[in-house]
């Protein structure tokens, strides 16, 4: 194993910068989520781990009442599709709707919506790691300002874990896509309720899976940490929106109290 260091000199529990575009479709409720090189206040760009960036909506159908179907008569339907940035949809990208829906069903309060289709489309415009955690918040973030009812609010954060010269386990936050092929045995993705700490997803992205007992404490609270930042950053961009969004991000009681 080669001798580890981050590739943009950034601390091993240290987030890549992280800028949030509400609505910049007119279809429907979106948000654009671009992480690592973005632009800082002052317009300069930040040179820190490349870029991942995913533009999404959120799209409603009604749905005819089928009564042949038992159980489903007020049950939405949920379904997410991905277009990659170029080439065509690979298999690693269905994983990725898949592991979407599945959250999506988690945190959405079905009871309160009808029979209709909740069609999630998301766009990939450049991936330098972390997709999967981008594209998870960036469909929470989409949920809140349509409106729609949460059961919870949970946040999505990336970790690599590397070992050392020594070859003890090392966790890194927010790993690039250059540091999870050089470096890391095992790239994981949390899903995490930013006050409790809850954790409703933990997904092996890549490697060998393993990990001590140990790491995976570190990485609860270090998850925990960086949802609360992810938290902080929304309520933050929560102040400065438009009254339209603060009346749909209301409706979930997004404040704290």
């Amino acid at each position: 194993m080669r001798k580890f260091s981050r590739i943009d000199d950034r601390l091993n529990y240290s987030l890549r910068p992280q800028a949030i575009h509400l609505n910049p479709l007119k279809s429907g409720p979106s948000c654009r989520i671009s992480v690592g090189n973005v632009k800082n206040s002052d317009g300069t760009f930040t040179a820190i781990g490349g870029r991942t960036s995913v533009i999404s909506t959120l799209l409603f159908t009604h749905e005819a009442k089928n009564r042949n179907i038992v159980g489903s008569f007020h049950k939405p339907c949920l379904e997410v599709y991905i277009r990659p940035a170029t080439g065509t949809v690979k298999s690693s990208t269905r994983a990725i709707e898949a592991t979407l829906i599945k959250m999506m069903e988690k945190i959405v309060n079905s009871e309160t919506l009808g029979r209709i289709t909740l069609s999630f489309r998301i766009q990939i415009l450049e991936d330098s790691g972390g997709l999967l955690s981008v594209c998870l918040n960036a469909l929470t973030i989409c949920l809140l300002i349509s409106g729609i009812e949460i059961r919870e609010l949970y946040f999505a954060v990336s970790f690599g874990i590397v070992k050392n010269e020594d070859e003890q386990e090392c966790v890194i936050l927010d790993p690039t896509d250059a540091e999870v092929d050089g470096y890391c045995s095992t790239s994981l993705t949390l899903f995490c309720e930013p006050n409790s700490g809850e954790v409703a997803l933990l997904t092996i992205d890549s490697g060998s899976g393993c990990y001590e007992d140990e790491s995976l404490q570190i990485i609860k609270t270090i998850a925990k940490k960086a949802s609360s930042h992810y938290l902080a950053q929304l309520e933050e961009l929560y102040n400065e929106s438009l009254d339209a969004a603060k009346i749909t991000f209301g409706s979930n009681n997004f404040t704290k109290s």
